[in-house]
């Protein structure tokens, strides 16, 4: 669906633009990507780690595959939310004729001078308020960098006023049509930049679902070796006897003896029940998994002095 919008007054206003055709449609898009671009960097600004609120099934693979299963359904959601406000931003901006490109040219023109009033004003707010206007003249060293640290505030305080003025004048051309498509504009916008927020918490979301699944599969198989030798399962508080003899549960701990993490893994056990690199760099969740499934490998053996708190 295309919008046909008009300007108020005269045809000699519309002539102010015409000018402007043969680059109207380029800079369109243009401007569109720097809106956006901006908008994503003010959004980022609320993202960053994914919190978890409750405890992840780290021991329940099914759970965990569930899990994942929902955050993947989640990004698909937003993509596909993504895609429709996208295909709807493009529709609404088509033109099908010059007259049409030169006034959806002009459209973006006066998003772009509104987005800079907008920045300005944000700015000068930011730093511009009395006390830290005074604070920036009393700091000068002499007559003749207050002078000019004056002169700053003053050209900061003008340029918002002349950006403004001229995002005014710009309204006072547009009809009321236009206007209605430039709010359209900003509803889309606006609502593309959250979709993208929570597509990037779905990503987020998987990739932590994908590590739990990881974890969770470690401890089906110690299960799987559970039920074969038909050991007891420890005590959370029999495990954390164990850690600390061997460590004083210190997760992190390399005293350079050949031992390592909380555990006291030796790099051939660890490479033995599937671990990688140094085992005191690992997660306490892999480290807890991978002494679980050693633990119903070969019982307490491979603790010969502080596996006495394991069942025997």
């Amino acid at each position: 669906m295309h919008q046909v919008f008009g300007y108020h007054g005269t045809m000699g206003k519309r002539s102010l633009y015409s000018n402007r055709f043969k680059t109207g449609r380029n800079r369109a898009l243009v401007i569109v990507s720097l809106v956006l671009s901006l908008l994503l960097l003010l959004q980022s600004s609320s993202s960053g780690a994914l919190t978890q609120i409750d405890s992840p099934p780290w021991d329940n693979l099914e759970k965990a595959l569930l899990d994942l299963t929902d955050a993947e359904g989640e990004l698909k959601l937003s993509e596909m939310k993504i895609d429709e406000k996208e295909r709807e931003l493009t529709e609404l901006l088509r033109a099908e004729n010059k007259e049409q490109a030169l006034e959806i040219s002009f459209l973006l023109e006066m998003k772009e001078a509104e987005d800079l009033t907008k920045k300005l004003a944000i700015e000068a707010f930011m730093g511009g308020d009395s006390i830290s206007s005074a604070a920036y003249l009393l700091d000068s060293e002499n007559v003749g960098d207050l002078i000019f640290r004056r002169a700053i505030l003053m050209e900061t305080t003008e340029a918002v006023e002349k950006q403004s003025q001229a995002y005014e004048d710009m309204k006072d051309v547009a009809s009321l049509a236009m206007l209605e498509i430039a709010s359209r504009i900003d509803d889309i916008l606006v609502a593309i930049v959250l979709e993208k927020a929570k597509r990037s918490q779905a990503e987020e979301r998987i990739l932590r679902a994908e590590y739990v699944v990881e974890i969770a599969q470690i401890h089906a198989s110690a299960d799987v070796l559970k039920a074969e030798k038909g050991r007891v399962e420890p005590s959370d508080e029999q495990w954390r006897k164990l850690r600390f003899c061997e460590s004083t549960e210190q997760y992190d701990i390399s005293t350079g003896n050949g031992y390592y993490g909380a555990y006291q893994f030796d790099l051939i056990t660890w490479v033995g029940v599937g671990g990688e690199g140094d085992p005191s760099k690992a997660p306490p969740e892999e480290q807890d998994a991978r002494a679980r499934y050693l633990y119903h490998l070969n019982g307490w053996y491979p603790w010969p002095v502080c596996g006495r708190f394991l069942p025997q």
